[in-house]
């Protein structure tokens, strides 16, 4: 290692990028030890088990207001009469979806602790309250997760992560716990660097319990992050993911990082009303920057469905405030 290229490098605080922090910190470090001086991140290297730490640790808080609207704010149902086995009913109104604006705020605490190189703890308490504008509909929610992290200075990662959730809306109260383990490796091929993650997941919530595998790559390039995954399901009881898969890529667009991802899903596991139910999800999801401090996220999804009952489209437009 050329100290000197590497020292100078350190002194550099690193510009805000679009690309992936562990694969840009990686790259920066691979540039600097060819004697490259270039931007790297102190708190970075450490995260990442590169150097060695005092333990230390820090806490944020922060308070987001939310402005969206949303096609099916009760989680009701988006048809006034529906064809259950060739015979037609009637949805009663109060369980119909209703569309509109809504307001509220999402408070968070989070904080993370490294007490020595490449061993770290995270965790965050969210809640979110959302009240409909032109309707007596609100949504909250509850959600705690913390995880535990190890970087090797090969840079190989593993980490374990419990979430526990719970959301209440007008027709609905949802409790989800969940346990994910990953396996991750930088892989140093072509000109940019990638890597490639495992993981096996169990979730239990209010209507089902599964056990799922993933599968996860993402790479950098100049001026892009590409990602991809992958998830199919060992076991389950109820209605659950059998299959599923993402592709995401964010780019620069007139000098604002663009966001996209495309999203795939089939899933079946129960019975409604004695008949099995089977269903194909699509979704696309656009996250446009306003400013610094505020982003559009806009979403489309479709719903494919043997049954008609839960056959629909579901659109939303959120106001993000990034920094309040």
């Amino acid at each position: 290692m050329k100290k000197v290229a590497l020292i100078a490098a350190l002194l550099v605080t690193a510009p805000p990028s679009l690309a992936d922090e562990r694969l840009r910190t990686y790259h920066s470090l691979k540039l600097a030890n060819a004697g490259i001086a270039v931007p790297l991140s102190l708190p970075a290297l450490a995260r990442y088990g590169q150097l060695d730490v005092q333990p230390s640790g820090g806490v944020h808080t922060n308070i987001q207001p939310i402005l969206a609207y949303d096609s099916n704010l009760n989680g009701g149902v988006p048809h006034e009469k529906v064809d259950i086995n060739g015979l037609e009913f009637t949805v009663p109104v109060k369980d119909q979806a209703v569309s509109g604006l809504k307001a509220g705020l999402v408070a968070s605490v989070g904080g993370q602790y490294q007490f020595s190189r490449g061993h770290r703890v995270s965790g965050a308490i969210i809640a979110r309250y959302e009240h409909a504008l032109s309707h007596d509909l609100s949504n909250r929610s509850v959600n705690v997760n913390t995880c535990y992290h190890y970087d090797s200075p090969d840079w190989s990662y593993a980490e374990a992560c419990l979430n526990t959730g719970r959301s209440r809306g007008e027709l609905s109260q949802t409790t989800t716990r969940s346990l994910r383990v990953n396996w991750g490796k930088v892989l140093d091929v072509g000109h940019f660097p990638s890597t490639i993650q495992f993981g096996v997941s169990r979730t239990d919530s209010t209507d089902a319990h599964y056990d799922q595998l993933h599968m996860t790559y993402k790479t950098n390039t100049e001026k892009m992050t590409f990602e991809a995954g992958i998830a199919t399901k060992l076991r389950s009881e109820g209605f659950s993911e059998d299959h599923s898969g993402y592709f995401a890529i964010t780019r620069p667009v007139l000098g604002r990082p663009i966001s996209a991802t495309l999203r795939h899903s089939q899933s079946s596991g129960s019975k409604f009303l004695g008949l099995p139910r089977k269903e194909e999800k699509t979704a696309l999801s656009l996250i446009v920057p306003m400013s610094s401090s505020l982003s559009l996220d806009l979403s489309f999804a479709k719903t494919r469905s043997n049954l008609d009952y839960f056959r629909k489209q579901e659109f939303g437009a959120n106001f993000v405030w990034r920094r309040f």
